[in-house]
């Protein structure tokens, strides 16, 4: 599926003098929603030297990236109509260490786990979305309840074996790929000096989903070391965000993370 682009802001009019300066430019701001996270991509003139966020509220997130050419015009942002994550963008300037700095403070209308990302001269805060659905194998159709569609087939474990297999095998790669899309947000979660008991909590439920959809895998079959990787891996991660831990959150969800590469090696 290609990921709907919302650009609220259309293009940032610069100074002549700028268009040749040695440091980036602030080009556009554009919202990507995708499946399971949502994009606020930042786009420059060339690439950033130094990006860094903090979180200032479980809503709020501060972005500076530097150095930039001046001047930025300060403006405030309103999300387009029909996002339920995103409130509000102020795009401001400021200084540090003699050089100019360019400040987004993001608004969200709930807490959200967040990962920053650079490529190229863009830059990527990636917000996850719990509502976006988990992408799990389709539960077959219910047959009408008529006398001949309800009759045993002669041969019912040669034909449903195949099918049973492929839809176990969709919903074991669903699992994986939704939990794939969660590391960033369980790396910047638990690697925060002052972990954030909101951002715990959202991430928390989202490997709360894939356990339980690791939960739900047909018991005919055998759970293979893939699968049994795989609990293993959500369960250290949910070790990480749990709000009674008092170990090294950073560590316990690298071993998360080690345990899920094995688990993905052996599944591919």
């Amino acid at each position: 599926m290609i990921p709907v682009v919302i650009a609220i802001v259309l293009a940032f009019v610069l100074q002549g003098s700028n268009a040749f300066a040695a440091d980036p430019s602030l080009m556009r701001l554009m919202v990507v929603p995708s499946a399971g996270q949502l994009s606020l991509v930042v786009e420059m003139s060339d690439e950033a030297r130094r990006v860094s966020t903090q979180q200032v509220s479980s809503t709020v997130l501060l972005l500076e990236a530097g150095p930039i050419a001046p001047p930025v015009k300060r403006q405030i942002l309103n999300a387009p109509s029909g996002l339920s994550l995103l409130q509000q963008v102020t795009v401001d300037e400021g200084t540090e260490a003699d050089e100019h700095i360019l400040r987004l403070r993001i608004a969200m209308k709930r807490p959200s786990p967040s990962a920053v990302r650079t490529v190229g001269r863009r830059i990527y805060i990636d917000f996850m979305t719990t509502d976006a659905s988990m992408p799990l194998a389709s539960p077959a159709p219910i047959a009408a309840a008529s006398p001949e569609l309800r009759k045993p087939s002669s041969s019912p474990q040669r034909d449903q074996t195949p099918a049973s297999g492929v839809a176990y095998r969709q919903a074991v790669t669903g699992a994986a790929s939704r939990f794939e899309e969660i590391q960033p947000f369980l790396v910047s979660a638990t690697s925060a000096a002052q972990p954030n008991p909101a951002v715990l909590s959202a991430v928390a439920q989202a490997i709360n989903d894939v356990q339980q959809s690791l939960r739900n895998l047909p018991t005919s079959r055998p759970a293979g070391p893939p699968v049994q990787l795989l609990v293993s891996a959500a369960s250290l991660a949910a070790e990480a965000v749990s709000s009674d831990y008092r170990g090294d959150r950073a560590s316990k969800a690298k071993q998360s993370l080690a345990v899920f590469a094995a688990a993905k090696a052996q599944l591919q």
